[in-house]
């Protein structure tokens, strides 16, 4: 599974503050950073609960 957070990110950061094994804020560029693009094992539910709990629907998944 593919994950990726879409332009329209306001950057709110709710992403790091709940999923760190996935999201980094990097603070100089004022963006969210992937850690990862490619979601697999246990943390594909972690993926799911991150689309769903974004604030602004701004993180999509792939299959």
């Amino acid at each position: 599974m593919k994950i990726e957070i879409k332009d329209f990110c306001i950057r709110c950061g709710l992403c790091e503050d709940l999923y760190p094994e996935l999201f980094h804020f990097d603070h100089p560029s004022d963006s969210i950073i992937l850690k990862s693009e490619e979601v697999s094992g246990d943390l594909i539910e972690v993926a799911k609960n991150a689309a769903r709990d974004c604030a602004i629907a701004a993180i999509h998944l792939k299959n």
